[in-house]
């Protein structure tokens, strides 16, 4: 991009376009808090080397220091900012690239959970009607001796049973 177009959120939608924005941002950056150590160096530099009347000793070093203070912390902010320039592609490409392609893995995911939990449940049913169609035998009266569990408890009939009921629902 040339020095006289500005950058727009259309440019950095862009594939690659963070990634473009961000590397520019951080070498001017860099370029900037690099100056700035330089000045900032050489302003102290300066400051120490004035001296007044009735300084006790490394007042004026300390008084050179405070002074600077700022310079300083616009050289730490600056290096500050060349590492949060860094952080934007890496930041778009997390909550906007990768999100919906995991969001995307983790519904598939669901949806096969859930079809195979479907899966076992009615696999469960029909085991479970197998279940009770050999309870249902082993209580009814198979020997015709009265001596089965319905003929004792007057439960057996003519009707239908819960076993019917499941195998008409399977």
């Amino acid at each position: 991009m040339s020095e006289s177009t500005r950058w727009t959120s259309d440019h950095l939608m862009k594939p690659g376009g963070t990634a473009v924005y961000g590397a520019q941002q951080r070498e001017r950056l860099r370029q900037m808090a690099d100056e700035a150590r330089a000045l900032l160096r050489e302003y102290r530099a300066d400051l120490e080397n004035i001296k007044l009347q009735g300084d006790k000793p490394f007042e004026a070093r300390i008084r050179a220091y405070l002074a600077s203070r700022p310079l300083a912390q616009l050289e730490n902010d600056l290096r500050d900012a060349v590492n949060h320039a860094g952080k934007l592609d890496a930041e778009f490409q997390r909550r906007y690239v990768e999100l919906p392609k995991k969001r995307a893995l983790k519904a598939d995911k669901k949806e096969l959970e859930k079809d195979r939990k479907k899966g076992l449940n009615t696999a469960h049913t029909i085991s479970t009607a197998g279940q009770l169609g050999g309870l249902a035998h082993a209580l009814t009266d198979t020997a015709g001796d009265e001596k089965g569990v319905t003929a004792k408890t007057g439960t057996g009939g003519d009707g239908p049973s819960f076993l019917d009921f499941l195998e008409k629902r399977a």
